[in-house]
């Protein structure tokens, strides 16, 4: 069995799931946080999540209390309205600051070795604005420890080598009914994964090329944040009330399995208002 994370925005708890087994489900750090989003999880089972309305973030060790940090501001320690969490491969905690338009990167909960990158603009077609961020809200790395933010404000996916901002790129997405709103986003096997919210679709980048992937069999109503768990897929489908399994299929995927949220009177915790998975 493969554990992932996953928080409930209003209810403010977060829980760890193995696979999509209702049985295992167990809440992590052993109380509530202020709307909760962007779950990051470690090979060694510590969950980190972003705080969004308490702009902090929160760490917890398998079994232990939440340990976390953050006051609300702009300053060095500050936070306004976090997003979400990430690993890199050094250990790094990264953390996207939404509200502040910038990634942050400490070594440890406690915050040393801050450092961030980026700030708070709209981009336009006219002045691209590197380094600019409208109201990011999803993060991943990849297998090269790239750093990937997807910005749903700024309809736009971009690419980073380091905290410094090198190598800055911007992913072209592809064309649907609607303008692309990316949102959840994950490293997957030598790819990364986005979600776009306004076609309800998933997204398959390789390098800067962006493709649609099929779906051959199930559906889903609003999905909106997705995970990596080994060779499949963890979708949160959150109008759909729902955490749902991708297993591949040729090129696309299938929805193989599904877990919907319950009455507050069922084993099965009530998420009525899921804010991100994370693995």
């Amino acid at each position: 069995m493969t554990a992932f994370a996953f928080t409930e925005l209003f209810g403010g708890t977060v829980y760890q799931i193995d696979d999509l087994d209702s049985t295992s489900i167990a809440m992590i750090g052993g109380s509530a946080l202020s709307t909760p989003s962007g779950p990051a999880r470690d090979a060694q089972g510590t969950v980190t999540v972003a705080a969004m309305t308490g702009h902090q973030i929160a760490q917890a060790d398998p079994g232990a209390s939440w340990v976390r940090f953050g006051t609300h501001g702009s300053g060095v320690g500050q936070f306004d309205r976090p997003a979400a969490t990430a690993f890199l491969g050094s250990g790094h905690l990264l953390v996207l600051d939404a509200g502040n338009g910038r990634l942050v990167r400490v070594d440890d909960i406690a915050g040393s070795g801050w450092r961030a990158y980026g700030h708070r603009a709209m981009p336009t077609a006219a002045n691209p604005a590197v380094g600019a961020f409208a109201d990011p809200r999803g993060l991943a790395v990849d297998s090269s420890d790239r750093i990937w933010i997807s910005d749903p404000a700024a309809k736009r996916v971009v690419r980073v080598d380091g905290i410094d901002g090198s190598g800055w790129a911007q992913i072209p997405l592809p064309a649907g009914a609607n303008h692309a709103l990316p949102y959840g986003i994950c490293a997957y096997q030598d790819v990364v994964m986005v979600m776009d919210v306004a076609n309800s679709r998933l997204i398959r980048i390789e390098e800067d090329l962006a493709t649609v992937v099929d779906l051959s069999a199930g559906s889903w109503i609003g999905p909106t944040f997705v995970t990596a768990l080994d060779d499949n897929l963890v979708v949160a489908d959150v109008r759909g009330n729902a955490l749902l399994l991708l297993e591949p299929d040729g090129d696309g995927f299938l929805i193989a399995d599904s877990l919907r949220g319950s009455p507050p009177d069922s084993v099965v915790p009530r998420f009525d208002s899921l804010g991100g998975v994370g693995s």
